[in-house]
């Protein structure tokens, strides 16, 4: 006798190569300290703010805590960011040519 077919199959998604996906095997440790690495150096920030809007700042990284840390915008406003938003790319650090 041959077995019973299965009662259900099972399908994998595959996402492949996605770009605007954390990167796979890169813990919130890690991220948290590529962040600390940036304190005191200005940066230009890409901010998304939901719904496919997103905007740029420019500021520095002020102080860093264990869950969050603090920016400080060229306007002199101060935002709190935490690490998983730079984990899954809500914040992405840019490479400022002074253009923006």
């Amino acid at each position: 006798m041959s077995p019973p077919p299965p009662l259900c199959s099972i399908k994998v998604h595959v996402a492949g190569n996605n770009p605007d996906m954390r990167e796979i095997g890169k813990g919130i440790g890690e991220t948290k300290s590529r962040v600390e690495k940036l304190v005191g150096i200005p940066l230009l920030m890409k901010v998304s703010e939901g719904r496919g809007r997103s905007s740029l700042c420019r500021g520095s990284i002020i102080a860093v805590f264990p869950a969050v840390f603090t920016v400080k915008l060229e306007s002199g406003e101060i935002r709190t960011f935490s690490y998983s938003d730079v984990h899954t790319r809500g914040i992405m650090f840019l490479k400022d040519d002074g253009n923006v």
